[in-house]
């Protein structure tokens, strides 16, 4: 590996880290925030936290930063697009399945 320049830095290898943290956060983490979250539905192991509290369990995995305000509603949408699941209550979370 080799030293590079702040300028280097500034102008090349930071937008690509800015891109990879804007793919996970578009497409990566909502869908793995979602699969935990039915997981643990499914089951019967949801512990009496609130959803952000769930959201930073599952996005530990990654080492990005995340707005979890933004994702939230991703969230919600694909749990009940892919999982037919919607959260009722947030504090504690609370999901029911959506018919």
């Amino acid at each position: 590996m080799c030293d590079i320049t702040d300028e280097e830095f500034e102008k090349i290898y930071l937008p690509f880290y800015n891109n990879v943290n804007d793919y996970l956060n578009n497409y990566v983490i909502p869908d793995l925030v979602v699969f935990y979250l039915a997981n643990e539905y499914s089951r019967h192991c949801l512990s009496e936290c609130n959803l952000i509290n769930h959201i930073n369990s599952a996005i530990d995995v990654f080492n990005c930063r995340c707005d979890i305000i933004r994702l939230i509603p991703k969230v919600k949408e694909i749990l009940k697009i892919k999982y037919n699941l919607v959260v009722k209550k947030t504090n504690p979370l609370r999901l029911k399945r959506y018919y």
